[in-house]
């Protein structure tokens, strides 16, 4: 075996990505929250960044028939106003501690409802509320359970804690700790405490006087699956019971609460979110805007420029200063380059996606990432980083970019999005006979008429996205 080394020179092209690449590739692909955030930071760990006050719009018009976008940019610059200084100082005598004018002399020991905010009562407060009311009548080990067991309950009502837990933790038998379940179970709402979807439709079934009707207990009991999967006559055949007074009993389990703490729950975390842009209708055109806070500009303060060509500073100053200001102007470039991504983006899908903001989700067109990259001459993965996490807002609501890129079908010499598609699947099951309930293959056969060839599978598929049940689960027998 004959082994040597050699010296050779051979030339490659390689993509070395540098620190500067990598934080425009990230800032590009940051939501507006998020770039917010980021320039916040900047500003405060770099001195020679300040805002930008000047306002710039930037309009460009898209006709109806998705002509060429034509667009200007305007800059607006506020006018300086003289402040009054006395019109202001008077003001502020006639101002309440939270900066608002009053209207009328009220005196300061008075109070009126705006001064006062509401709380929604959570389901925890309100069971602990109810079982206040009971505490005289129980001793203090049954106080200590109780009180234990409605903290123990979760949001949607629901006892999610071991039996044998509790009875180690607390130290009490079980005939006791079964007595303060049964004492929370018939607080309001009805069916809180239960530990099980069984037990809490029984507990309601109860309250509604089915106490002696134990046959239409027991189908809750051991055939609540069959009854959802509408299996009538094996439930008929098990109980006895006629199958019109089975399906009228599925009626009037539709009509309980499995989540008896969902009221409690209506005032969830409402999420925000700023649009990159925004698409109006303008004398039957459509005009895209970009959100310039979603966007800030900045600058770099004339001061520290200055300062810099000042000839008596020493080097270290020097060099902190020239390090500061190459961060600075890299960090406006970027931004100033991913608003321009976005608002290239944000034209092209107006033009791509024209009709669907005069008409609606019907005209939605098929529209994919490489076909917006070849219209703004960009690589994909570019496009899939400009619309990460950026919304529009469209007279049609707010949508997230993403919503515009839909997989299509043909229809004639037209292309239909799956947003369409879907849409004419929830309008055939709507209007559908409810004892004949069509199957996904009658739907792909009533598409295929419309000359939208879509399988049977993908029916199903978008079907179980829109939250539909199959055929069988949608019969009706009255």
């Amino acid at each position: 075996m004959n082994i040597k080394f050699d010296l050779n020179i051979t030339q490659t092209q390689k993509l070395v990505m540098t620190q500067e690449m990598r934080q425009s590739i990230e800032i590009l692909q940051l939501t507006a929250m998020e770039l917010k955030g980021l320039i916040e930071t900047e500003i405060m760990e770099n001195p020679v960044l300040e805002f930008n006050e000047v306002s710039i719009k930037e309009v460009v018009p898209v006709n109806e028939d998705g002509g060429p976008l034509k667009g200007e940019v305007v800059q607006e610059k506020p006018p300086k106003e003289e402040i009054q200084w006395e019109e202001y100082f008077h003001s502020m005598e006639n101002a309440d501690y939270r900066g608002q004018t009053q209207l009328s002399t009220v005196p300061d020991d008075e109070y009126g409802f705006e001064k006062f905010t509401s709380q929604e009562k959570t389901l925890n407060e309100y069971l602990h509320f109810q079982f206040m009311m009971l505490k005289k009548s129980l001793s203090e080990q049954e106080k200590r359970i109780g009180e234990y067991l409605i903290d123990c309950i979760d949001d949607n009502g629901y006892l999610i804690i071991d039996m044998d837990y509790i009875t180690s933790v607390l130290e009490a038998q079980e005939v006791s700790i079964k007595k303060m379940i049964g004492i929370i179970q018939g607080f309001d709402p009805c069916g809180v405490g239960c530990r099980t979807i069984e037990e809490c439709l029984l507990i309601q079934l109860r309250q509604m006087g089915y106490d002696d009707d134990e046959v239409y207990l027991d189908i809750v009991r051991n055939h609540l699956m069959d009854l959802a999967n509408n299996q009538f006559k094996r439930i008929t055949q098990e109980t006895g019971l006629a199958i019109e007074d089975v399906y009228d009993f599925k009626e009037v389990l539709k009509s309980l609460e499995p989540k008896p703490g969902r009221e409690f729950s209506s005032s969830e975390r409402v999420s925000y979110v700023i649009p990159d842009g925004s698409i109006e209708i303008v004398n039957g055109e459509l005009v895209v805007k970009v959100n310039d806070v979603s966007a800030p500009r900045l600058r770099i303060n004339n001061y520290y420029k200055g300062l810099l060509k000042t000839p008596d500073k020493n080097d270290e100053t020097k060099l902190y200063l020239e390090k500061k200001l190459d961060s600075a102007a890299f960090l406006i470039r970027s931004i100033e380059q991913r608003r321009d991504t976005v608002k290239k983006v944000i034209n092209a899908v107006a033009l791509s996606q024209s009709s669907f903001f005069f008409e609606g989700v019907g005209d939605l067109r098929p529209l994919t990432l490489k076909t917006i990259a070849e219209m703004i001459d960009v690589h994909e993965s570019t496009v899939s980083r400009a619309i990460r996490g950026k919304y529009i807002q469209t007279p049609k609501g707010t949508f997230a970019l993403k919503f515009f890129f839909k997989r299509g079908y043909s229809q004639g010499e037209e292309d239909r999005s799956s947003d369409a598609i879907k849409r004419l699947i929830s309008e055939l099951i709507e209007k559908e006979d409810k004892k004949k309930p069509l199957s996904d293959q009658k739907i792909s056969e009533l598409l295929q008429q419309k000359n939208l060839d879509v399988a049977r599978r993908t029916v199903a598929k978008y079907r179980e996205a829109l939250m539909i049940k199959p055929s069988s689960k949608r019969k009706e027998y009255r």
